[in-house]
């Protein structure tokens, strides 16, 4: 489609011809792979001049659509329509109908964290009969974190296996807040504070907290505007974020905790919980590092704070 009618097409589309959705994407993703390929960036940082030439053949390039309809008549009558009108060809495929929300729902099966903690699907929450002590429930799919990611997994494995109450957490960029919520349900009387910059991820939190059958009034949900609430201490925080925002926040997390608290850091790439160790242990020696959890290519830190921080 040349992106001078693009747009034009787009609403013939919806508006004549009743489609149900629209995926494009750049017909040059050869030649863009074939730049990376060539310079073999398989992974890490790659140079501005690199990131500018790709975007310059995204850029000009020609884009490919597909458009997707539940009428055959009616994606047969659009084919037409381009032909005719705007001098386009479009291929034409038709598939047997699936219900693709519940053909997606089968590809996530209960998450099995340890005998104290599995991660449910809430489709299941009345059928499936766990072997774990405690259900969390979550509404997977909003990108948010389900517990499908490893980073999550190893979050929740490295808590529970710290077989310890704690008076406090502080789940730090929540998304969903299956970290603060799976401790809210080994340690219900306990102070829980759920912070996030992004809006829709502490409206997901709301409907799992309502999921799993909390109360929304026994946690805090924090947006940066009203990050001052979170200017005190917890015996357990999360940090599952990424590399560069836990080293932005490296002041205030490395602070986080009262003594003999713990905290669990993750987001990371195998191989960068190096820096993170190095870096908070330096800047706050009253940190220990107790040990790490890897699984595929990611991996979580488990530190404790083992001293008073002296003032000087």
């Amino acid at each position: 489609v040349r992106p001078e009618i693009e747009a034009e097409v787009s609403e013939i589309a919806i508006g004549e011809y009743q489609s149900l959705g629209i995926e494009d994407f750049s017909i040059d993703e050869e030649r863009v792979d074939n730049i990376l390929g060539e310079r073999s960036y398989s992974g890490g940082d790659v140079p501005q001049s690199v990131v500018t030439e790709v975007e310059s053949v995204v850029t000009e390039g020609l884009h490919a659509k597909k458009f997707y309809f539940n009428d055959e008549s009616q994606a047969l009558a659009f084919t037409e329509h381009l032909n005719v009108r705007f001098e386009l060809t479009a291929d034409f495929h038709a598939e047997d109908y699936k219900d693709w929300n519940e053909e997606w729902k089968k590809s996530y099966k209960p998450i099995r964290v340890s005998d104290k903690l599995e991660i449910i699907p809430e489709w299941e929450k009345f059928n499936y009969k766990t072997n774990s002590k405690i259900p969390l429930y979550i509404y997977p799919g909003q990108g948010f974190g389900t517990g499908s990611h490893e980073t999550t997994f190893l979050c929740l494995k490295l808590y529970t296996e710290l077989e310890s109450s704690f008076s406090s957490c502080l789940d730090f960029g929540c998304g969903s807040g299956i970290l603060g919520i799976g401790f809210k349900l080994f340690d219900k009387d306990s102070l829980c504070h759920l912070y996030d910059i992004d809006i829709e991820a502490l409206k997901n939190c709301e409907q799992n907290i309502k999921l799993n059958d909390l109360e929304l009034k026994d946690f805090s949900l924090i947006l940066p505007k009203d990050r001052s609430q979170i200017d005190n201490k917890y015996k357990l925080v999360f940090a599952n974020i990424l590399q560069n925002v836990l080293l932005e926040e490296i002041n205030f997390l490395s602070n986080s905790l009262e003594l003999n608290g713990y905290l669990i850091l993750s987001g990371l790439l195998v191989g960068q919980e190096e820096l993170i160790i190095k870096e908070y242990t330096e800047l706050n020696p009253s940190l220990e590092y107790v040990k790490a959890e890897y699984l595929g290519d990611w991996v979580a830190i488990l530190m404790k704070k083992t001293s008073i921080e002296l003032q000087k």
